[in-house]
């Protein structure tokens, strides 16, 4: 087939065309649609700066101008819901986020690694202190995959009081929460802050890690874990807390209970399940440093 010149101009200008507006459109910057759920990343939420001090970015990553330093504990928001171009820092594979947040009295805006942000944070109305915890970094190990977390308390001045450190073991979870409690028993105790992985679909379980705060120092307590099959199975762990017993109050008791389902009548599968029950208590008396466990009993149910 022969072409004319003039249809070869034409096909010239449409293929010169869609590459210049290719080029127009292209990204500045890959975007990330995983969530990140282990991170509070939605839209106008909050979260601190964890690191002793954070650079902020004018773009997306790390070769990008530096725009700022900001503190320990500093509030920034998330003003864009997409993470962008994910780095991997400290052995933690992150995206970066446009955030915004008050320096000397201005509003500022950049991007910041989402490696040193908080996972959570809980602020204690009474004392002003905040507690929060984020991962410091993370193994990559073949067969013994885990994330090195870091729980800190700082004062109103965004100071560091303690901080104490403990492995978690990812395992499908979705999201993360914190919660605080007081009035446990424990002698000194005056808030147990709870750091919980949640695993929300079948077979994933959820944990709990649970540090007593004293006012100058986190001491660890026994973490729990439930996680269930439904229609199969389910395990489930519970702290007995020295105000949920009389035993004394260097004791803290954790309940085991695990149910396996029986075999239902084929002739009524809509027969309420019915499961066989075993429990175990396990025993944990403060030695002067920790908790640790000195014994382990079957439970009649």
């Amino acid at each position: 087939m022969r072409i004319v010149p003039n249809l070869l101009l034409f096909f010239a200008f449409i293929f010169t065309t869609i590459d210049i507006n290719a080029q127009e459109q292209e990204p500045a910057a890959y975007v990330v649609y995983d969530d990140y759920n282990l991170y509070h990343t939605s839209k106008d939420s909050i979260a601190l700066v964890f690191v002793n001090m954070a650079y902020v970015r004018e773009e997306p990553t790390s070769k990008s101008n530096l725009l700022d330093s900001i503190p320990l504990g500093t509030k920034v928001k998330f003003i864009e819901e997409q993470g962008l171009n994910p780095t991997s820092l400290r052995g933690m594979y992150l995206p970066w986020h446009k955030i915004e947040y008050s320096s000397n009295n201005q509003k500022k805006s950049g991007y910041i690694w989402l490696g040193l942000l908080t996972l959570d944070k809980i602020i204690d109305q009474k004392s002003g202190n905040t507690f929060c915890y984020g991962f410091s970094w993370k193994s990559n190990e073949l067969e013994n995959e885990y994330y090195w977390v870091e729980a800190k308390m700082l004062d109103k001045n965004n100071n560091i009081i303690n901080s104490k450190s403990f492995p978690y073991y990812p395992g499908g979870q979705s999201y993360t929460t914190a919660s605080l409690t007081k009035d446990s028993g424990i002698p000194n105790s005056k808030n147990i802050f709870s750091v919980n992985f949640h695993g929300e679909a079948c077979g994933i379980s959820s944990e709990q890690n649970y540090l007593s705060w004293d006012g100058s120092t986190f001491t660890t307590l026994p973490k729990t874990v439930a996680v269930s099959d439904a229609g199969v199975f389910y395990y489930s762990e519970e702290l007995l807390l020295p105000n949920k017993h009389k035993l004394g109050k260097d004791i803290i008791l954790k309940i085991c209970e695990e149910g396996e389902a029986q075999e239902y009548e084929e002739t009524d599968p809509e027969a309420e399940l019915k499961y066989t029950v075993k429990k175990k208590e396990e025993t944990y008396k403060w030695d002067g440093k920790e908790y640790a466990k000195t014994m382990v009993k079957e439970l009649e149910n």
